[in-house]
């Protein structure tokens, strides 16, 4: 250890500055968790049978009639003192102050930027409360001064008459409340927590517990006063893994590296647009995707983002009304970000952890009961893509393997080999082959390419034509993110989706039709060329998808050059190219309309 006379300590100059900048800076949305999260930690440290954590609504005579957001705790009481200590930046009872654990400063900093106007601690302990309003004055953050009779001042004070008189808390035990007074006297700071910047619904708290806190101390009871939720009376909090009876199904995958994969499926409610755990409940019904790591969730997909992620988690269709949350073990090497909107890795380049990089632990792991039901969501198609993926298969298997020609040789024709496969070995007895020019195997490769590996799973794809899933509606396009864009391919699961709404389909359709307008039945003919435009659009992004997964077999791309041949966009291009391969459907659909069409084609 270093000796206090072998280093000067650093000090901070402008303490004003660093303060403000430390608590602005701090992004306004993690205050409620950050509130949350001391109340459930006081409130389990309170005698078995008193753990209890309420959100109410109250009236402070000095702001008005608006209501403010309260939230109350019954774990040990403070005194003055210890009041005043806790109200200080980096500064916490009973925690250790540490990088990976506390900071000592979460609530405070991300409540004071959205309530400048003030936000009263009450603390009561043996029957006696200490109160401070912390708040912004003249561009200062700080204690709020009471000035007194007497002309002194202070920031803490003793507020037991006042709360004998108001009546509405016991001084027989402990407790510590919060009141969130916002940025003006008449704000709402129940309904309107951030003053309009960002806007929050109504479920705005109970939505917020619901997707950050998965698990809560044990014996701690959270309470929704009314009008703290949407609904009426007093409602409870009760975490995901709590819930399961609100599903129609669910179960927990434990993988041998330690992971839990969870997995749920919230059928529809009735004839509604919400899922059936909504039922009798104050939160959210719909479906997410996230980290769970210590109890609480991180990078929480819901919605459009969700069902457009969905696929690479080998969920193509139902993502709506399924739900997948991956849980690390506490030893995983993360830790939080400093304000916790999201974890990152410990080591290395420390970069921020997504739902995504686990996608292939959840595909891997995905119970048979959910894949029965992740296929009866499937659309119903109207044609097979059998014989298209069959075709696309031979193609990749053509482009892929090493093949031997001929090629003009002084003396004639001889042996070529036109590239092919990684590992493609000449036939025993070839009398063409000579050893004596074979390379040697590299030492340095014998070592990174241990005995007993696997292929990964990206690399299995691409040795596989891609399945096909057309997308018929622009609101299935929308939802696999790809509306406006003619495919999406998911490597992970090796999916092409096809957007059957893209303006090429219809421009092939049309330029078909008026080719073939003088077939005797105007409906067969429509329905055929409909199908031809299709399978034609299909090819085009099917094709484009082989010649990339040859490109990455055969080592002629960087990975980065095969995502972007696989993008959506270069998709989407090799779709609007589809007049360069229409001649074949002509003549398919010739074969199909025998005379009627021969006489179109005179006539032309």
């Amino acid at each position: 250890m270093v000796s206090p006379t072998q280093v000067a300590p650093l000090t901070i100059r402008d303490i004003d500055f660093t303060v403000a900048r430390q608590i602005e800076q701090c992004p306004k949305t993690m205050m409620l968790r950050e509130l949350t999260m001391n109340a459930l930690e006081a409130a389990g440290k309170a005698p078995a049978g008193s753990r209890r954590v309420v959100f109410k609504a109250v009236r402070i005579g000095e702001n008005g009639e608006a209501d403010k957001l309260a939230i109350w705790n019954t774990g040990p009481g403070m005194s003055s003192e210890d009041l005043d200590h806790i109200c200080d930046l980096a500064a916490s009872l009973g925690k250790e102050m540490a990088l990976e654990g506390n900071f000592g400063m979460g609530a405070k900093v991300a409540s004071l930027p959205s309530n400048s106007l003030g936000m009263r601690y009450r603390s009561c302990r043996d029957g006696v409360v200490s109160q401070v309003v912390l708040g912004k004055r003249e561009g200062i953050y700080g204690k709020v001064l009471v000035q007194f009779d007497d002309g002194t001042r202070a920031s803490v004070v003793d507020a037991t008459e006042q709360v004998e008189a108001e009546g509405e808390y016991a001084l027989d035990q402990d407790w510590t409340e919060v009141v969130l007074f916002g940025q003006r006297m008449e704000q709402d700071t129940v309904r309107d927590p951030y003053d309009g910047d960002p806007e929050q619904d109504r479920q705005w708290i109970t939505t917020g517990l619901y997707h950050r806190f998965y698990k809560i101390p044990d014996g701690v009871e959270v309470v929704y006063e009314e009008g703290t939720h949407p609904r009426d009376g007093n409602r409870y909090f009760e975490p995901i893994p709590q819930r399961l009876a609100n599903f129609g199904q669910s179960e927990t995958v434990e993988t041998p590296s330690g992971y839990r994969v969870h997995y749920f499926y919230d059928p529809a409610y009735k004839t509604t647009g919400h899922n059936a755990s909504i039922s009798g409940s104050v939160t959210s019904s719909v479906s997410t995707a996230g980290i769970v790591f210590r109890g609480e969730m991180y990078d929480v997909r819901t919605g459009r983002k969700w069902a457009a992620d969905a696929p690479a988690f080998g969920i193509p269709f139902g993502a709506r009304h399924i739900s997948v949350h991956v849980e690390l073990p506490d030893s995983f090497p993360a830790r939080h970000e400093p304000y916790r909107r999201f974890i990152q890795l410990a080591q290395g380049d420390q970069r921020q952890l997504s739902v995504e990089d686990f996608a292939g632990l959840v595909f891997e792991n995905r119970p048979d009961w959910l894949i029965e039901i992740i296929n009866s969501l499937a659309p119903q198609s109207s044609g097979s893509t059998d014989d298209l993926r069959k075709e696309l298969q031979d193609l990749l298997n053509e482009l892929r393997v090493k093949s031997n020609g001929p090629r003009l040789a002084p003396d004639g024709l001889d042996a070529a080999d036109f590239g092919g496969a990684r590992g493609a070995a000449p036939v025993a007895g070839d009398e063409r082959s000579d050893s004596r020019n074979e390379k040697p195997a590299d030492p340095t490769d014998l070592i990174l390419n241990q005995a007993g590996v696997k292929k990964a799973n990206i690399t299995k794809n691409a040795e596989r034509a891609p399945d096909i899933i057309v997308l018929r509606t622009q609101e299935e396009a929308e939802e696999k993110d790809i509306g406006g864009k003619a495919a999406r391919y998911v490597s992970e699961t090796n999916t092409l989706f096809v957007n059957l709404t893209y303006p090429a389909v219809t421009d092939a359709q049309q330029h078909l039709e008026l080719r073939y307008a003088t077939y005797e039945d105007p409906e067969i003919m429509r329905e055929q060329v409909r199908l031809a435009a299709e399978r034609l659009i299909m090819a085009r992004v099917g094709f484009a998808v082989v010649f990339a997964q040859a490109k990455q077999l055969r080592h002629e791309w960087s990975p980065d050059d095969v995502k972007a041949g696989l993008r959506p966009e270069s998709l989407s291009i090799a779709a609007d190219g589809w007049r360069d391969a229409v001649s074949n459907i002509y003549r398919a659909l010739t074969r199909k309309f025998g005379a009627g069409k021969a006489e179109l084609e005179e006539a032309a």
